[in-house]
């Protein structure tokens, strides 16, 4: 009779009862739900999202208020302070950073981890709109938002050697406008290009010929440009609607525009007395790539968009596209690309992983026990991805690495179920029978330790700092992987395995013999023997266990092994960003050469590296290019972009770092230049070499931040050392004299006219297509450029007349800082450094800081506060939302050990496998000479998930043994059970690296990222594969107090 036959759909007469006898016996539903999930797991994961990255959380409300014109102090005084007044104190705030710089003023709103962002944003809005008379006079409406991340998808690069700005712009926003034609694209912004504006210039010698003045012409431009809607009309025929359409949209429309009407009946247009000119904003702006000029189109996905849906759309709308003449489009940065080729890579290692491990099992199992159990690991998580899209989940890098997580686990499922079957098989008994009692045998075990596992993993849901927030769809992968790969371990796998007809035939068949064999040989004497040690000599045992991750330790203080996080080797890049900042007023010529001096000095780098390492490259001067999605671009003619572009490997054999140190060699100091920095991160990393100094003696401040910058810069390999303190563009402060006074002017009638004549004054904003473009009147570009034309300029009398602002005025050149910041209402200063990891670490760096010249700060100055800033910052917030949670889990975690295994001690011996796979992971990145890095903590997780697991099966068998042999000795019943769990253990260990090995000789950028995630589950696996063998054996005595 068949085993279907026997089991007789729910359950045959004898039968074990429950969910895993009746799908042994029931081979039908078994094999349904496998499909099932196969099936569905398969379209699920075809119809998923993918992205580079989830959507992040940024937990920031951003305050810009522009007020063109007004120097750092007006900003402060007049905007910054008043709003951060306002806002200082409102619930679910964490602090306030407020930065005064010329023109804008902005306020940086930073929210509590657990705050609701929408409450607050609606609060901040409430508080400033109940500010009287703000904002100020010339300042513009706050723009106040929550700030929301944005994935990058690909940059389009449209340039032309002979074409005009002009016509490049106008190309560059055809393109865009195509472009937002198609469904799959949203959102697109313009790098590297000046804003249009129409420009009515005016001289002073017509004004005065017609008396007219800045102020009448914006007047007049108002009154003729405008629509306007006036009332309806009530017919006997119906409403009608009266309405002016008069709004002017191109500036020749601005010409015929009527100033004065003479009694003659002669008419003086705008076109008579102004020259007006449609041109781009009065600021200097050049892109060039690979020395032919540019404008850069940055196409981003919003919200829930697929980052490879947009891509392929807009590659594929490239096809077929034809630019005008002489214009040339092309992707010149495609985010994307790297997310696929990961992607790709990923599922060839996966294949070859389970290959591998398929061979390892057949070499010790028949060939029906190791193909299903082999078959079981992709199953578990193609059927997690069904619950995907329920849970709001998307394909990205949070999720990939996620899987990578629950590798070992997933892996160890499998291999304890199947070697459990295949030891009852080897005992005698049915195939089915075998196949109950061998699942029924672990499922306790393994169960509890899945609970364990996501009760670890709980805390990662409320991370909310920053790129951080990548860890928070772990524990629910977490929970659809265990999910699926306990229901194939218990439901499927025991029905594939409860046939009696062995598969493997000879010469494969007397292999596997010799092999088991030859693996009880050496369980019976090696590991017998250690074991037998152990047992007797369980202190000497322990201490060598303390010893070997003292070690560890050791290798991590002495730094042999590096700690390294943001930092590491193995940082993902195929760019090298450089931002150069010249002090605020140097010519736009001198930040040119500057640019040009890192471009030929990025082009000649192949000649230092081995390979071919630099594609292109491209220089932006007058802006700074955001890495960073929803972060936007600086501007000002003291600053530039220098980005050189990577070939991939293998054609670049270097890393994006190593690119980046030869490149900072090879330009060397270069003089005027106020501060460099090198990204070479996807996502602009914050520095974890910056601090924040507040104090309310700006005196004080300036010098404590001159003592620290000093101190960085003072310290071998820390490089790049930047604060915010530096100085402005020149400034003429005008002063009324008395002549002036006498005249009747005033510091606000003054600065009013000169203002309008030299900054301008907005006449109007209208709107073309998708562009807004300012209207603005003010004197031509000539008048605006020496102090000899604005001495001679001539200031209109409240009374009429005119008189010279030379004498009315006297002028004194004056210089503050270029921005003022203030945290919390308190003035400050943000310092920030980079280390050359070849020479000094970061954590080196800071400890050198803060026991030297940071202690002696707040000795000498007991109001002085200063913190740590940027990465550190964020990690720092972290560490406290972790040392809350972290303790409650393992609280949790204990519990449910404690019950399960019926012992207040034994929970603690089960744990004490974690810090033994941390030594095997420092130890192994030791031996590869790789640094500890922030994935290497990562693989330390994922081991202890096996270790747990591994050691609560073996704790099970032991309680088991001990409860069914009462007059067994506990040292025979520890040995026993190792004895039997020792097959399970190895070949666990085993097909994990097996698994694993190819990603630890892997290169490519795509998959470099996880070799310290690798290092660190081999050494693991390695190290608790011997600790659960051979010292969980003697902790068991110390815990049942029987230890000599």
């Amino acid at each position: 009779m068949s085993n279907t036959e026997a089991g007789g759909g729910a359950g045959g007469v004898g039968m074990p009862r429950g969910p895993i006898a009746w799908f042994a016996a029931n081979p039908v539903a078994a094999n349904l739900l496998m499909v099932f999930l196969i099936v569905a797991g398969a379209i699920a994961g075809s119809q998923l999202v993918v992205q580079n990255y989830p959507e992040f959380d940024v937990r920031r409300i951003a305050v810009k208020i522009p007020s063109p014109g007004a120097s750092p102090r007006e900003v402060q005084e007049d905007i910054v302070r008043r709003v951060e007044e306002a806002i200082v104190g409102i619930s679910g705030v964490s602090r306030v950073i407020g930065t005064a710089k010329e023109g804008v003023g902005l306020i940086d709103v930073e929210l509590e981890t657990f705050a609701d962002d929408e409450a607050v944003l609606n609060d901040v809005k409430g508080a400033i709109d109940t500010l009287e008379n703000f904002p100020p006079r010339n300042a513009e409406q706050p723009d106040i938002s929550l700030l929301r991340w944005r994935n990058d998808v690909v940059t389009i690069a449209v340039s032309s050697a002979s074409a005009t700005e002009s016509d490049l712009r106008l190309a560059a926003e055809n393109l865009r406008d195509a472009l937002l034609a198609l469904p799959a694209v949203s959102h697109i912004g313009l790098q590297g290009a000046r804003d249009r504006e129409i420009a009515v210039e005016l001289s002073e010698e017509e004004l005065r010929r017609n008396r007219l003045s800045i102020a009448d012409i914006r007047q007049a431009i108002r009154r003729a440009s405008l629509n306007l809607t006036f009332g309806e009309l009530r017919t006997d025929a119906g409403g009608v609607v009266l309405q002016v359409v008069a709004k002017r949209k191109y500036s020749a429309e601005f010409k015929d525009i009527p100033l004065i009407t003479r009694l003659d009946g002669t008419v003086v247009t705008l076109g008579d007395v102004a020259r007006i000119r449609e041109g781009f904003v009065d600021e200097s702006v050049l892109t060039e790539l690979d020395g032919a000029p540019g404008v850069l189109l940055r196409i981003s996905a919003t919200g829930r968009q697929s980052t490879r849906e947009v891509r392929d759309t807009v590659v594929g709308f490239l096809d077929g596209y034809s630019p005008p003449g002489h214009v040339s489009v092309e992707v010149w940065d495609d985010k994307v690309e790297l997310t696929v080729e990961r992607l790709t890579r990923i599922l060839g290692n996966a294949v070859i992983g389970a290959v591998l491990v398929f061979i390892c099992l057949v070499a010790v199992f028949d060939l029906r026990v190791a193909f299903w159990t082999t078959f079981g690991i992709p199953l578990a998580f193609v059927g997690s991805l069904i619950f995907f899209a329920p849970a709001d989940l998307t394909l990205n890098m949070g999720t990939l690495f996620a899987f990578f997580l629950m590798v070992g686990i997933v892996v160890d499922d499998a291999v304890v179920v199947g070697e459990s079957i295949a030891t009852e098989r080897s005992r005698g008994g049915t195939a089915l029978a075998a196949a109950i009692s061998g699942a029924r045998a672990v499922v306790g075990p393994l169960v509890v330790g899945a609970v364990t596992t996501m009760i670890a993993l709980a805390p990662l849901l409320f991370i909310t700092e920053g790129a951080w927030q990548i860890v928070r769809v772990i524990p629910w992968v977490a929970l659809f992987v265990l999910a699926v790969s306990l229901a194939e371990a218990f439901l499927i796998l025991p029905a594939h395995l409860s046939h009696d007809r062995p598969w493997s035939a000879p010469p494969l068949s007397g292999w596997q013999r010799a092999v088991r064999r030859w693996l009880d040989g050496v369980r019976d004497s090696v590991v017998a023997a250690t074991v037998s040690w152990s047992v007797r000599h369980v202190w000497m045992a322990v201490a060598i266990g303390v010893g070997i991750v003292a070690c560890a330790v050791l290798l991590l203080r002495q730094h042999e092994v590096r700690v390294l996080f943001a930092e590491g080797r193995a940082s993902v890049s195929n760019m090298v960003q450089v931002e150069l900042r010249l002090p605020a007023g140097s010519p736009f010529e001198a930040t040119l050469a500057a640019a040009e001096r890192f471009r030929d000095a990025a082009e000649a780098v192949n000649d230092d590296l081995e390979g071919t390492s630099v594609k292109s490259v491209t220089i932006v001067v007058g802006r700074i290019l955001s890495t960073r999605p929803g972060d936007a671009e600086l501007s000002g003619d003291h600053l530039a972009t220098v980005r050189a572009h990577l070939y991939r490997h293998p054609i670049r054999v270097a890393q994006a770092s190593e690119v980046e140190r030869a490149l900072r060699l090879r330009v060397g100091d270069v003089s005027g230049l106020q501060h460099v920095e090198y990204v070479t991160s996807r996502s602009k990393v914050r520095p974890n070499l910056a601090y924040s100094i507040r104090h309310d003696d700006p005196a004080l401040l300036q010098d404590a931040a001159g003592k620290l910058r000093s101190a960085l810069a003072a310290i071998p390999g820390v490089y790049g050392v930047y604060d915010n303190l530096s100085p402005g563009k020149r400034q003429l402060e005008v002063e009324l004299t008395p002549a002036g006074k006498a005249a009747g002017l005033s510091p606000a009638l003054l600065g009013a006219q000169l203002r309008a004549r030299l900054h301008g004054a907005e006449a109007q904003r209208i709107q073309r297509g998708r562009e807004e473009i300012e209207v603005v009147v003010r004197y031509p570009a000539e008048r605006r450029r020496s102090l000899k034309e604005l001495a001679g300029m001539r200031i209109d009398r409240p009374g009429g007349g005119e008189v010279p602002l030379s004498l009315v005025a006297t002028l004194t050149e004056k210089q503050e800082l270029a921005e003022l910041t203030r945290i919390d209402g308190k003035p400050a200063v943000f310092i920030e450094a980079k280390a050359d990891a070849a020479v000094i670490t970061p954590i080196q760096a800071r400890r050198l800081i803060e026991e030297g010249v940071l202690q002696e700060l707040r000795a000498a100055h007991p109001g002085i506060a200063v913190e740590r800033d940027g990465g550190a910052r964020n990690e720092r917030r972290v560490m406290e939302t972790l040392a809350i949670l972290v303790p409650l889990a393992l609280i949790a975690m204990y519990a449910v050990m404690a019950a399960f295994l019926r012992s207040y001690w034994k929970p603690v011996v089960a744990a004490a496998g974690i810090p033994a796979a941390f030594a095997g992971a420092v130890l192994m990145h030791w031996i590869l000479g790789w640094d500890f890095s922030f994935m290497s903590v990562f693989g330390i997780v994922a081991v202890s998930g096996v270790v747990v697991n591994d050691s609560l099966v073996l704790l099970d068998r032991y309680n088991i043994i001990r409860r069914d042999n009462e007059a067994l000795p506990a040292i025979a019943a520890a040995a026993a059970a190792t004895r039997h769990r020792f097959r399970a253990v190895l070949l666990t260990s085993l097909t994990t690296v097996l698994g694993l090995s190819p990603l630890l000789y892997e290169r490519s950028d795509a998959l470099l990222f996880l070799v310290p995630f690798v290092a660190s589950m081999l050494g693991g696996l390695v190290m608790a594969g011997m600790f659960v063998l051979f010292l969980l054996p003697a902790m068991v005595m110390i815990a049942d107090g029987r230890h000599e």
